[in-house]
């Protein structure tokens, strides 16, 4: 990291929202563009991650920015294209989120695009800020806030849904259920792929939290349009072992702040041919 986030943070009165701020960075939820894609400023800070079923503990991050949206079809096809990855997806569904894509070829896109996958830390951080909500918009369920299973009987309603969508929705489509930094369509649509392998979280607080260093699972987080509200929480988790891919599972890429340069693939990654 640069200027004053190459050290640790001096956690003072004012706190460190205004020392951020101080050090020249965007504000809180600033949204800028990089290579072309919206991407949303999160402050560093502390925050409890967690709840009393996942366990709990604090974590200390640095700032970072992270997609406004899901990784769209549209996004994906140019990274397709460039290696030559067969993508059967129409132009007519490029502003849905990808869906069936691997582990593997969301962190190799993730790098093409000069960013990377958010640890699970930063991904619950952009979803609840710091006040421990349940949900991106708060604490009450709201079936107006997002794409997510709202229990409606298909054979009952033609669209099979109260939230307005059977199935995917294009990306943006609930504003009104965006975290407190602004960052939206973290609680249902599709499940995002993240950066850590899936483990009893520690006890102690920790700083920059990746998760263990070896796995046979990686997380997944925010729920998708098949789920329950009770999957659909900032805190809630599952997994899925690297090669999976599902119609339902998708993900958004994260930033170092200030940003790297784009273009080059993780060490020893090559994108696979997994998104149908």
């Amino acid at each position: 990291m640069k200027h004053c986030f190459r050290f640790p943070f001096l956690l003072c009165a004012v706190g460190l929202f205004a020392s951020v701020i101080s050090c020249g960075g965007p504000k809180p939820g600033q949204v800028t563009t990089v290579n072309g894609v919206e991407m949303v400023y999160i402050p560093g800070g502390t925050f409890m991650m967690g709840d009393s079923t996942t366990g709990r503990f604090q974590v200390t991050l640095r700032p970072f920015l992270i997609d406004k949206h899901e990784v769209t079809n549209g996004q994906y096809r140019a990274f397709a294209r460039t290696f030559g990855i067969s993508f059967p997806v129409p132009p007519s569904y490029d502003d849905l989120p990808v869906v069936n894509v691997a582990w593997e070829a969301a962190d190799a896109f993730a790098a093409w695009r000069g960013c990377r996958l958010p640890t699970e830390a930063e991904w619950e951080f952009a979803a609840r800020g710091t006040d421990g909500r349940h949900f991106p918009w708060g604490d009450e369920f709201d079936l107006k806030n997002a794409n997510g299973d709202d229990g409606v009987e298909s054979l009952s309603r033609p669209d099979g849904s109260q939230d307005g969508f059977a199935g995917l929705a294009p990306v943006g489509m609930f504003p009104q259920g965006a975290s407190p930094f602004g960052v939206e369509d973290m609680a249902g649509n599709v499940w995002e792929w993240v950066h850590d392998w899936f483990g009893p979280y520690p006890a102690t607080l920790m700083v920059e939290y990746r998760g263990p260093d070896t796995g046979e699972r990686k997380v997944l987080r925010g729920g998708s349009y098949r789920t329950s509200s009770a999957n659909l929480r900032t805190f809630h988790r599952a997994y899925r072992p690297p090669p999976s891919f599902d119609d339902d599972i998708g993900f958004r890429c994260a930033c170092d702040y200030p940003v790297p340069e784009r273009g080059a693939l993780p060490p020893n990654a090559q994108p696979a041919d997994t998104a149908k």
